[in-house]
């Protein structure tokens, strides 16, 4: 693995601290940190190379990247009988690292409130934005991991399910995996948990109460959900808003999915409705498809349907702009490997000393002005206030090889994160009810924002 001089390198193992934190106009940052990446080989990369994997599966960094990085060693292929190479066809025995300076998005500066507590759950109220747990680039910007610094003394704790990140509302989490393990199988037996939503749709709702019952797919390539036949067909009738092309890799598996809806009230000016959603399944983006499908599409989700200021798509947008200054950086003149930084130490043959770091700079001009055109073109595609000094990193915090820095914010992530208007009210059974407080946006008097 690559040393870094008189850095802590964390793992998935490390737990978060109150310092690791910024506060910046009311986002929550993370300082950037030397982070070691494992990662055992799936099914489907079975075969593949690991740039290809990486370039495809992580677009966040364009396949440049990481082809110097596997050639300086902070991308690397661990396990069977002969060391490997560049080129090397993964296999299932195989697996993979990657040594990085990591950056992680903002989120809202919002509390994680206890709504209740049991000897056995904890019941918390999940501000938007914020995702359950570790996932893409979020691992300290988390629920768990906030709890886990703000309160100490609940112990461990264990995720029993999750809510997407802009959605907001009542998450439970045990205290014990058997806990979590007993409430999760209650919650996917159907009819033993009631869960309830509310949703701000666009126009007047229907008046009567519906149901819709149509098979979902998720497509985790594309990051949307496609309406399915039941026989497995995509079906015909999509969501609304722009519907992309199912992923030729990956085979979509119709599941069965089922919500219920009830209009609660119609806006004074009529160009929305809050709405009651029950869902009897648990689907990837569930009710925002049904609602879509019904026509009725959550008023702010602009993925399915909706028309008014919402959470990005940054996913997509962050690949878009990775790729395309990729390709920008590919098409500059550039004849040897790019210069390392000089935090760097390669652990092979101990070449990486600041000597001879600083020696090797001007034989390679030619791609340090390729990689420096790659790296400005990221930054134009910041918003100019993620770009403003107080979302600079300290300079002792920087690292010379990272395509984030000198910025806090990975490019394509907006500095104005919007709530979806979607918020899980309250879920209850037999032995337990639970309720988290509404949200502005679901208030008899709320009129959209001018």
């Amino acid at each position: 693995m690559p040393m870094v001089s008189n850095k802590v390198v964390e793992s998935a193992d490390s737990p978060a601290s109150k310092d690791d934190y910024i506060r910046v106009k009311g986002l929550r940052l993370v300082k950037p940190y030397y982070f070691d990446f494992l990662c055992c080989v799936k099914k489907r990369w079975l075969g593949m190379t690991i740039i290809d994997v990486f370039s495809e599966e992580f677009a966040s960094r364009p396949r440049s990247y990481y082809e110097e990085a596997f050639e300086d060693g902070r991308l690397r292929i661990e396990g069977g009988q002969t060391p490997a190479q560049a080129d090397t066809p993964l296999k299932d025995n195989h697996r993979m690292r990657h040594f990085i300076h990591r950056h992680e998005p903002p989120v809202l500066d919002r509390p994680i409130e206890i709504v209740a507590e049991t000897d056995k759950l904890v019941a918390v109220h999940k501000p938007a934005s914020i995702p359950v747990h570790v996932s893409g680039q979020y691992r300290k910007n988390t629920v768990m991991a906030l709890l886990q610094v703000d309160r100490p003394d609940l112990g461990r704790l264990f995720p029993v399910h999750r809510l997407d990140k802009p959605v907001s509302g009542l998450l439970l989490i045990a205290k014990t995996a058997a806990a979590a393990n007993d409430v999760r199988t209650q919650i996917m037996d159907q009819g033993k948990v009631q869960k309830a939503y509310i949703a701000r749709v666009l126009g007047r709702f229907l008046s009567e109460a519906v149901t819709v019952d149509k098979h979902l797919a998720w497509d985790s390539r594309s990051n949307h959900a496609f309406v399915m036949d039941s026989d497995g067909a995509l079906a015909e009738r999509q969501s609304l808003g722009a519907v992309p092309l199912p992923s030729q890799r990956q085979q979509l598996q119709a599941k069965e999915a089922q919500t219920s809806f009830r209009l609660l009230s119609v806006a004074a000016d009529g160009k929305t409705s809050l709405v009651e959603c029950l869902p009897k399944t648990g689907r990837t983006h569930q009710i925002r498809v049904h609602l879509s499908w019904l026509g009725y599409p959550i008023a702010n989700d602009s993925q399915y349907g909706g028309t008014y200021k919402g959470p990005d798509q940054v996913r997509t947008d962050a690949a878009t702009v990775r790729r395309e200054a990729s390709l920008a950086a590919q098409e500059l003149p550039n004849s040897n490997k790019r210069q390392k930084g000089t935090g760097w130490a390669d652990t092979s043959d101990n070449r990486a000393q600041s000597d001879d770091l600083c020696g090797q700079q001007q034989a390679n001009s030619g791609v340090l002005d390729a990689c420096q055109s790659e790296h400005t073109l990221l930054h134009k595609a910041q918003p100019e206030s993620a770009c403003s000094a107080e979302f600079q990193v300290p300079q002792d915090l920087q690292d010379d090889m990272c395509l984030n820095c000198p910025n806090l914010i990975p490019p394509g992530y907006p500095t104005d994160i919007h709530p979806l208007w979607l918020h899980a009210q309250s879920y209850s059974c037999e032995q337990w009810s639970f309720e988290c407080p509404k949200p502005g946006w679901a208030s008899l008097n709320w009129a959209l924002p001018a």
